[in-house]
């Protein structure tokens, strides 16, 4: 039995997420467009598009007996090998089968392999609405007869079976759609990269929940704001830039500039010099690599998206400390626009930017720390939030005028807030 997958470049998926599932599944192969490193690989021979390059593994590219998987697919162990084969049931409309998890049989294989080669673009046309959509909306004319894996076997879906953790015996997890695997940090999900690998950014949210975040900048107030904020040992500190790193040990380090200024060094050789400390960097020196934040891809100041990254970790409050180093520029719109991303408290020691966060006050307390709505779409998980519109636009069949306030699917309005159309409550 081949264990195998597939990859098209160009959508969600790429290298690190099929090491991922080999990583649980030895022996994976994986037929792809792009290299895999670590992987064994088998290019593809066609250009269909996005979930259609999965038909290939019913060619003539694989032989004999197919065990098929999604990528994202959690395989706690691999279910004993069917005699016949065999499909997932639809997790929520038992009449339609799946095709995230699918052993198929050279006979099979090759069946369907005869019937999709008749005609592959005219499937891809027909095969465009629901109940029959996608690549299992063409499986269903072929394989609707075979087993399925719900009666033999614990396969579950984490959507309807594991929001609430594992079940004891479960042997596979099918992720479909929305969260991937690695966004739920589930402890029963494998971690998406492993050291020595690159790490992404997402692997860090909420991972100080309710913790007071303090932002050290390069300003000539920095010493003293250290000393008035009273740093504690529970605090968590990220240093932009390096600056600080010689007054407090930074917990991370954050830089946007790909070199550093005054110095004209690369800013990953001047940050290994002053710390060890992992660093959050859109750049290839990152050990926490980010691939969005406010207003990119601008580079904006290190110190602004350190704060927005504080609140993406779970600060309960973030606190910034030595800001008043670019008095002689006006940076307060900047800070303005990213403060629209930053739905916790921020407060600042010193400095111009109290023109947009308060003042730091001791005495100022924040009561129980709760995850804003916001957090899960950073994690890729679709969840109800009330929006705002910020000019007239359309969710829907509802029409919005500018300050009007809704209750919807993040789904539904993703390309408005992208679009700065409306923001979030």
């Amino acid at each position: 039995m081949i264990k195998a997958c597939v990859l098209r470049s160009g959508g969600d998926f790429g290298p690190e997420h099929v090491r991922w599932l080999a990583r649980q599944v030895p022996g994976l192969v994986c037929l792809t467009d792009t290299p895999v490193e670590g992987v064994e690989c088998i290019p593809l021979e066609h250009d269909w598009p996005g979930w259609w390059a999965k038909m290939e593994m019913f060619g003539p590219s694989l032989d004999g007996d197919v065990l098929m998987i999604d990528l994202d697919t959690v395989v706690c162990e691999l279910p004993a090998q069917p005699e016949r084969t065999t499909v997932l049931r639809d997790f929520t409309e038992p009449t339609i089968i799946g095709s995230g998890f699918m052993y198929v049989t050279a006979e099979d294989r090759r069946r369907v392999w005869e019937a999709w080669q008749a005609d592959p673009d005219g499937y891809m046309r027909e095969c465009r609405a629901w109940p029959k959509w996608g690549d299992q909306g063409f499986l269903m004319g072929h394989l609707a007869d075979a087993a399925r894996w719900q009666d033999s076997e614990p396969v579950y879906s984490y959507k309807v079976h594991c929001r609430e953790g594992l079940p004891a015996d479960a042997k596979v997890v099918c992720f479909h759609g929305k969260p991937r695997p690695w966004n739920t940090r589930a402890a029963w999900v494998p971690p998406l990269h492993v050291a020595p690998e690159l790490r992404d950014f997402r692997d860090l949210i909420l991972a100080h929940k309710g913790k007071r975040f303090v932002v050290m900048g390069g300003g000539p107030s920095l010493a003293d704001d250290l000393q008035r904020i009273c740093l504690k040992a529970g605090d968590v500190v990220i240093s932009t830039n390096g600056h600080g790193v010689d007054m407090r040990k930074p917990d991370y380090l954050l830089a946007i500039d790909h070199t550093h200024a005054s110095r004209q060094v690369p800013m990953g050789k001047h940050l290994r010099e002053m710390s060890d400390a992992p660093i959050i960097s859109p750049h290839g020196f990152a050990d926490y690599r980010l691939g969005f934040w406010p207003d990119c891809p601008r580079f904006v100041l290190s110190g602004l998206v350190a704060t927005w990254a504080a609140f993406a970790m779970g600060a309960k409050v973030v606190v910034m400390a030595g800001m008043d180093g670019y008095a002689d520029n006006d940076y307060t719109d900047e800070a303005r626009k990213i403060a629209r991303d930053i739905h916790c408290p921020v407060r600042v020691a010193y400095g111009f930017l109290t023109g947009v966060w308060p003042a730091y006050d001791a005495a100022e307390r924040f009561g129980k720390y709760t995850p804003h709505t916001s957090i899960d779409g950073l994690r890729g998980i679709d969840n109800q939030i009330r929006i705002r519109a910020r000019k007239p636009c359309k969710v829907g069949l509802i029409e919005l005028e500018r300050g009007h306030e809704l209750t919807v699917m993040r789904h539904e309005v993703r390309l408005l807030l992208k679009h700065r159309m409306v923001e979030e409550l």
